[in-house]
């Protein structure tokens, strides 16, 4: 009797829990009702994080035919390898009926940061901004190492390496406007010595020292006896002193597992092992003690980097410009003025000759860089072009 009464009970606590089970889902259902599949969309995104393109491309298919060659387009100069020097920048008009993408080949050294900064007049228009990294000496990888998120139109990317990235920049389908790039580079650290200039710096990584039995270690910064020396970035104290060549000198631990920045030839030190500091923090003061005791006062400035060792501190922490605009380009096409002109991988005439054009060819134009103008001859064919070569036009 006992066991058909406590079978009877299972039946209705399973009973009871499919019920609660069903409760639950059509709960769940009628929330996601409520909430939308943009609400939905919405919360996804918090955790999926996706960039700007990949929410744009939602709102397409590959029925849509105009859409197949926007991203035609971009998949083309995926292959395109013309280069830039930084600064940089360009003006223009995006040509809707053309599809135009940009994509430019930089060069970036560990410490710097590369800065990609685009403007339109018609400030509703998205677009979508790339960097590739190289699998190889020659090969791309496939997916973006970096790429702008939704509403923004730049981007930082902080190279951990001497290396060369593919930047590509493509504004959305059917844009008609205006448009300013500017491509720059800034340094990861403040500068070491308070109110000195890149023109400060007067002995540079690799010099030779004793007479070529060592390279120099660092960079020298030359400045007023006192002149307060600056953390570079935040971090903690590993050590100070005074001992061998570089004499009163200061170390800066750059995170937990990060650089060691060695300041060296201090005439005093204001600071001490252990303490927490911020970018700006005074450490001291410049001097010349140590093996400098008979140079002017000036601060060694130098980076060891874990297993590696010495790096060179220069692009950590040299002063970059933002680039002016000059010549703004109007105009959406162009002809070549004469027979044989060339047509190089970038903007100045130590770059390769890629092609020869002649002359009355017409020729879309993309964007002008100072004096050069940055041209499609047709699908695959891009370049730039001096002004002198080209009388452009604003129709075709």
């Amino acid at each position: 009797m006992l066991y058909v009464i406590y079978l009877g009970n299972l039946g209705i606590v399973s009973a009871l829990y499919h019920l609660t089970m069903k409760i639950k889902i059509f709960a769940i259902l009628t929330l996601l009702t409520l909430l939308g599949c943009k609400q939905i969309q919405k919360a996804t995104d918090v955790v999926t994080q996706p960039t700007a393109r990949e929410v744009y491309e939602r709102d397409f298919d590959d029925e849509n035919s105009q859409f197949t060659s926007w991203k035609a387009a971009y998949n083309r100069a995926l292959n395109d390898s013309l280069k830039i020097e930084l600064p940089y920048t360009e003006t223009g008009i995006f040509n809707s009926e053309n599809h135009p993408v940009y994509s430019y080949l930089v060069s970036v050294q560990e410490g710097e940061k590369l800065i990609v900064s685009t403007e339109m007049l018609t400030d509703s228009l998205s677009i979508f901004i790339d960097v590739f990294q190289k699998k190889n000496d020659s090969v791309f990888q496939q997916k973006p190492k970096i790429s702008n998120e939704p509403s923004t139109s730049s981007i930082v990317y902080e190279s951990t390496k001497n290396e060369t990235v593919k930047l590509i920049i493509q504004p959305e389908l059917a844009a008609n406007t205006s448009f300013l790039f500017k491509i720059y580079t800034r340094p990861t650290y403040g500068f070491p010595v308070s109110g000195a200039e890149n023109k400060n710096i007067q002995s540079y990584w690799g010099a030779t020292r004793d007479g070529g039995k060592r390279s120099h270690e660092g960079v020298d910064i030359f400045a007023e006896r006192g002149t307060p020396i600056l953390a570079v970035t935040d971090g903690r104290i590993s050590s100070t002193g005074n001992r061998g060549l570089g004499g009163k000198q200061v170390w800066l631990r750059d995170g937990l597992f990060g650089s060691s920045l060695y300041y060296a030839h201090l005439d005093s030190i204001a600071t001490s092992s252990g303490k927490r500091v911020k970018r700006g923090d005074t450490l001291g003061f410049v001097g010349n003690t140590g093996n400098a005791k008979t140079t002017a006062p000036h601060l060694h400035f130098g980076i060891y980097k874990g297993y590696s060792g010495a790096i060179n501190p220069l692009p950590f922490i040299k002063k970059q410009e933002i680039p002016e605009v000059k010549n703004a380009n109007t105009n959406l096409f162009g002809t070549i003025t004469r027979n044989n002109a060339e047509l190089r991988l970038g903007s100045s005439t130590k770059f390769q000759q890629i092609a020869s054009l002649k002359r009355n060819d017409s020729v879309s134009i993309l964007g002008k860089n100072n004096s050069w103008y940055h041209i499609q001859k047709n699908d695959s064919l891009k370049g730039f072009i001096h002004q002198s070569l080209l009388n452009p036009t604003s129709s075709n």
